[in-house]
């Protein structure tokens, strides 16, 4: 099956946050639904920035060692 994705993002984090609900809700401290609801709103689109964020920087990292093996080369 075939996702576009924008739609591949958005159920990503739509189980992202259902993750996080659940974790806070029935973790150790066990917050109450209101509270753990409200949390995961803002900790799921954290979680995914950073996920983007350590992509990029190993693509980064990538290119840089690449560059500098092909100058190292030469």
């Amino acid at each position: 099956m075939y996702l576009s994705k924008p739609l591949k993002v958005l159920l990503l984090g739509v189980a992202v946050y259902a993750l996080f609900v659940l974790l806070f809700r029935y973790g150790r401290v066990g917050t109450p639904w209101d509270h753990a609801l409200l949390v995961a709103l803002v900790a799921a689109p954290v979680a995914m920035l950073w996920g983007w964020v350590r992509d990029h920087w190993n693509d980064r990292a990538r290119d840089v060692g690449a560059r500098w093996r092909r100058n190292r080369q030469n």
